[in-house]
């Protein structure tokens, strides 16, 4: 188990990204920890600055598709640049009665990670939102993140395959997540 903290802070560092799915023009948070996959709650304590060790994280990563219900799919994407600046995709297809391939839903979480041992924290910069649900042309764009739930994660690289381990709220209390995403490239 993952301490809340990651060091003798009293003050623990981070952000967890998580994803509201809508079906049938009704709001529905998403409480399945498969869901969450895709929440990809990048989350850690660590220093100031890029790390060298970021070389290790430096790609794409994708997790599996997971298939939603009463219908569609969500995807992501997670990607890390050599300068630490970080895009973590959360897409969602055939949600609102569309063919199973039509976009319906992706957020983007925009910010910067650093490395700290087998920790890692993403600094959020901005989350942008496009819901077809709410019109073609809806756009959503966030900046503050002023009361996101701040926990610890662990990671490990295993040859292409990346293990990450998070506290995720899927309801009113913290539960250990586990979620694996494979290197793209």
């Amino acid at each position: 188990m993952i301490p809340p903290s990651c060091d003798d802070r009293k003050e623990p560092t981070g952000i967890f990204y998580g994803s509201v799915i809508r079906a049938g023009g009704l709001m529905k948070c998403s409480t399945s920890v498969t869901t969450l996959l895709f929440a990809l709650g990048i989350v850690a304590c660590a220093g100031d600055g890029v790390s060298p060790d970021l070389g290790q994280l430096v790609g794409e990563w994708r997790p599996p598709t997971v298939r939603l219900q009463p219908r569609g799919t969500m995807d992501g994407l997670f990607a890390v640049a050599a300068n630490g600046a970080t895009e973590n995709h959360v897409i969602s297809r055939g949600l609102y009665g569309q063919s199973a391939n039509e976009l319906s839903m992706e957020s983007v979480l925009y910010g910067q990670i650093r490395i700290s041992g087998d920790k890692f924290l993403v600094t959020p910069d901005s989350l942008v939102t496009h819901d077809v649900f709410y019109g073609p042309s809806h756009r959503d764009v966030q900046r503050d993140f002023t009361g996101w739930p701040r926990d610890s994660t662990r990671f490990a690289i295993r040859a292409n395959v990346l293990e990450l381990e998070f506290y995720s709220y899927p309801a009113d209390a913290p539960v250990l997540t586990h979620q694996v995403l494979y290197r793209v490239r």
